[in-house]
């Protein structure tokens, strides 16, 4: 018997005959990719009837498991769900792609995506124990497996099921929903339905505090993926940031200086995905207001001896240095330090920097707390500015003598029109001695 026989033209043949089999997803967590029976029969559709008028019979071939009402019909070539208030000659294209690909397409009797997303939700919020951890742990082989199921979860509010979840659970399952987060996100419909679900970034933020080092690590991972989607993420997680730090009490960035500022270090790509989050937010944030409020936080709680101290380590790793590196650079090149080809450092290619930022609102001039600590220690022109003295003005500055000042003219006219030898200690040997 031919696998499937349809009409092109439309004229001769109003029925289409075609291979069906069952998928037993009544349960996601327990359901596999292997359609049965592994002999499918065929079943023969009314090419101008609507698919759910036929569906019983198809259904009642099969005997399959399901509920009539939760199920749904979907293309095994293409993974295309059928519209079943429509006919079979209404999609043509759809069906004429599962004839032309092979004698082996079917097509497959399973559960509705929105009743599956159903009790996805549904298990997650009442299991426990074993069941909840054997749960968690197939969410992402759920989502890899049906990326329709992505759109469906994310719009029944399944963001908030997990975070909920995760907040009470220990660091395994914490592990497990941010592998079905990750999942989650490699989607279109999975990163808009993050970017919209606030609680979400708030979350991986919190979790950069964790003791786990896993559970620190992807957290980062999935938000620097945040940030790499597209450059108004940045302003996001840096409401995430003031959202949970001002719940906590803390200051600005403080989960994340508290990875940096680890002694030991021990786990150096860590600290590489935790500058680079730093970085990558700095590139993109929208004003230059916002750019220093980030960095004074930073420089507040030592950034600048945590950057050295990484810097002159021995055996340090590079690229590590090479984040800190494009963090000087960045904020050199916004205090107007350094010229515009500044951020040419190695690896900073990856991070597109905002060169049209607004510039600040606050001031006429402002720069960052590193460069105003600088020109508080000292003057505009870079000399030390002298102590007050006890009566609370500054001392004075004595001029020498006429005769001393007429010998000090004299050897600085001859320093200046004196010919380089070739020891030139010497010749500060013979200064030292007039």
């Amino acid at each position: 018997m031919p696998n499937a026989t349809m009409d092109n033209g439309g004229n001769s043949s109003q029925f289409m005959t075609v291979r069906v089999q069952y998928l037993d997803d009544t349960d996601p967590f327990a359901s596999t990719n292997f359609p049965e029976p592994t002999r499918p029969p065929s079943f023969t559709f009314n090419l101008e009837i609507p698919l759910c008028e036929q569906i019983s019979g198809v259904h009642r071939l099969l005997k399959a498991p399901h509920r009539i009402s939760d199920c749904a019909l979907q293309l095994s070539n293409s993974q295309i769900y059928l519209d079943l208030d429509s006919s079979v000659s209404e999609q043509r294209d759809e069906f004429e792609s599962l004839l032309s690909d092979g004698k082996r397409n079917s097509i497959i009797l399973r559960t509705q995506l929105s009743v599956r997303v159903h009790t996805c939700i549904e298990k997650l919020y009442n299991c426990k124990g074993r069941e909840l951890r054997r749960a968690l742990f197939s969410l992402k082989q759920i989502f890899q497996d049906d990326k329709d199921l992505v759109h469906k979860f994310v719009n029944a509010d399944g963001l908030t099921c997990l975070i909920k979840v995760g907040a009470e659970a220990d660091q395994n399952y914490q592990n497990y929903i941010l592998r079905a987060l990750s999942q989650i996100m490699i989607y279109v419909d999975g990163m808009d339905g993050v970017i919209s679900h606030c609680d979400t970034v708030r979350w991986l933020y919190s979790l950069i505090a964790s003791k786990y080092r896993l559970v620190v690590k992807t957290s980062l991972k999935l938000l620097i993926v945040f940030l790499e989607y597209t450059e108004s993420n940045a302003s996001l997680l840096i409401n995430a940031v003031q959202f949970v730090d001002a719940k906590q009490g803390h200051t600005l960035w403080s989960n994340l200086m508290v990875v940096l500022g680890e002694k030991d270090g021990i786990d150096t790509e860590l600290l590489v995905f935790a500058m680079t989050l730093i970085n990558k937010t700095l590139s993109n944030v929208p004003d230059q207001d916002t750019f220093y409020d980030i960095t004074d936080a930073l420089e507040e709680q030592k950034i600048d001896d945590i950057s050295q101290r990484h810097i002159n380590k021995k055996g340090n790793d590079l690229d590590l240095v090479e984040q800190f590196k494009i963090y000087e650079m960045a904020l050199k090149f916004e205090d107007g330090d350094e010229a515009k080809d500044v951020l040419q450092v190695k690896g900073s290619t990856s991070i597109k920097w905002n060169r049209e930022r607004i510039k600040s609102g606050q001031a006429a001039d402002r720069k960052s707390r590193r460069r105003n600590s600088i020109n508080t220690a000292f003057g505009s022109d870079g000399i030390s500015s002298p102590p007050p003295s006890a009566t609370g003005f500054p001392p004075r500055r004595f001029s020498p003598p006429a005769e001393q000042r007429t010998t000090n003219n004299r050897l600085q006219s001859a320093a200046e029109n004196s010919v380089p030898t070739e020891k030139p200690w010497l010749q500060r040997s013979r200064y030292n001695s007039c």
